[in-house]
């Protein structure tokens, strides 16, 4: 290491305003002549390398770093002196310092050149690092852990930028979809698409672009052996530290098993409820043998009033003949409605939604629910509301409400002195259409309203329980609600809402 200079021989670095500025820098500040010794060493310098100043002024800067960066300082300052050529300036290096008690730590180094009375000068800017180093640290350690967790993570979870190209692929992915990572990352993501579905990428990354994400949007995707799966994806987009969208995160989830699982059991409903359905006919078979015998009977005498008049000499039997036989053919158009109103009441089918007039449902399921039940000794009342909107329904599987509805309020009347039976339909909130059955009859105890709408819960000595349960799930099914309260004169009121729809007109 080279002698320090006698104070004397320092060059003057007096200027007041240097001496400030110097001083109250955060980084430390130093000042090298053209001979490679210190000449001026600020505050922060003494701070950072914890030597005093009259320590270092007139000593070289090798003191103050690390090898093997003294070393190659030392190389620096003889080529420098040898040829006068400084080709660490203008430049900018981390290196290692030392301290006083040796222990070692991370800097910064800038170096700019000067002349100082007619003399070249180096003014030597320090930077701590340690604690951007300690930084770097956790971000790294944060990086390898949220790594970790995506790569341990359930769901494929992989990225790709904004034309589509993969980044990263998870172990999930791998296992979901059959393609390692290395297969995968700088590939399209579309390679992942059904020929039919490739135009959906476009609508994703217009929305990705945008900054908008996308949760839990169901599609299809393919494995790598060309096997279809039933997918729940999740996209979010990833922005720079300036908050630009540079590219797109996704999340894939296999619902294959959920999507099997909801199909069997929709299946199972639809055949609960056709079991509902051929039960609660079953109960009136009797009564529909002779709703139907009327219409037939009828049919059988105005045929052999139309064959006596055939056979008639009277000039006008031909004429009463004809009306006979017109008479005859409503009857027996009547039988057939019956029929075919049963037929598709009590058939297995595909649920259908259609645009349906409430009222008019509930007047056919009227027809039907009241059937057997001496409709004649009760006292009936229906109240429909003009001007409701449509609604979007099966109608079927709302006349089987209905006539679940029906059929339990005419249970509930039958030892009743007052035998009064009102159905109503209502607009609820400009939204909602309402249907309400309200009886008379013995009501309900509070008890058996906590669990009147649970399976294989009745009243009925020969009940199945399951005809209440299964309507509240077909309402709320259709998007509705059905409750029960009751009746302020006596008896229990249930009723459905079913949101109201507007047509689109084309």
């Amino acid at each position: 290491m080279s002698q320090p200079l006698p104070r004397s021989s320092l060059p003057p670095w007096d200027d007041p305003l240097f001496e400030a500025v110097v001083a109250a820098a955060v980084n430390g500040v130093m000042a090298i002549d053209d001979r490679g010794l210190i000449s001026v060493f600020s505050t922060a310098c003494e701070s950072m390398f914890q030597y005093r100043r009259d320590e270092v002024l007139g000593h070289g800067i090798a003191m103050l770093l690390a090898a093997p960066f003294r070393e190659e300082y030392d190389a620096r300052l003889v080529q420098f002196q040898d040829t006068g050529k400084a080709n660490a300036t203008g430049t900018g290096r981390e290196l290692t310092g030392r301290r006083k008690d040796g222990s070692e730590f991370p800097v910064f180094l800038s170096v700019g050149e000067g002349v100082h009375d007619s003399r070249r000068m180096f003014v030597v800017v320090v930077q701590d690092l340690t604690g951007l180093q300690l930084e770097r640290a956790i971000h790294a350690e944060q990086r390898s852990f949220l790594a970790a967790i995506v790569d341990s993570a359930n769901d494929a979870i992989m990225s790709k930028t904004l034309d589509g190209m993969i980044t990263s692929w998870n172990r999930a992915a791998e296992t979901l979809f059959g393609y390692s990572a290395t297969e995968m990352i700088g590939t399209p993501i579309i390679r992942l698409f059904p020929p039919d579905l490739i135009g959906e990428e476009a609508g994703i990354m217009k929305r990705v672009r945008a900054g908008e994400a996308i949760e839990h949007y169901e599609t299809v995707r393919l494995r790598k052996d060309g096997k279809p799966i039933d997918v729940s994806v999740t996209v979010s987009p990833i922005r720079d530290s300036a908050g630009v969208v540079i590219g797109a995160s996704k999340t894939v989830r296999d619902i294959t098993e959920k999507k099997l699982a909801g199909a069997r059991m929709q299946a199972l409903s639809a055949e609960l409820s056709h079991v509902a359905r051929v039960n609660e006919m079953g109960q009136v078979s009797a009564a529909i043998a002779h709703e139907l015998n009327q219409p037939l009977t009828a049919v059988l005498n105005y045929t052999n009033v139309a064959k006596r008049l055939i056979d008639s000499t009277d000039p006008a039997a031909k004429a009463k003949a004809y009306e006979a036989v017109v008479k005859a053919g409503e009857q027996a158009l009547r039988a057939g409605h019956i029929i075919q109103r049963l037929r598709d009441f009590v058939e297995k089918r595909d649920s259908k939604r259609t645009f349906e007039d409430i009222n008019a449902v509930t007047e056919d399921a009227l027809a039907l629910g009241l059937i057997g039940t001496r409709a004649d000794a009760i006292k009936m009342t229906l109240v429909l509301a003009s001007g409701l909107e449509p609604v979007l329904i099966d109608k079927v599987e709302i006349q089987q409400v209905l006539v679940n509805l029906l059929r339990n309020a005419a249970d509930a009347m039958a030892q009743s002195e007052r035998r009064e039976l009102t159905v109503t339909t209502a607009p609820v909130n400009g939204t909602w259409v309402q249907v309400s059955v309200k009886d008379t009859g013995s009501g309900v105890s509070e008890e058996l309203a906590e669990r009147l709408f649970r399976p294989f819960v009745t009243t009925k000595a020969g009940g199945m329980g399951i005809g209440l349960a299964i309507s509240r799930s077909i309402i709320e099914a259709h998007g509705g609600r059905l409750t029960m309260v009751p009746n302020p004169s006596g008896g229990t009121v249930f009723q459905f809402i079913l949101p109201a729809t507007k047509r689109m007109v084309d």
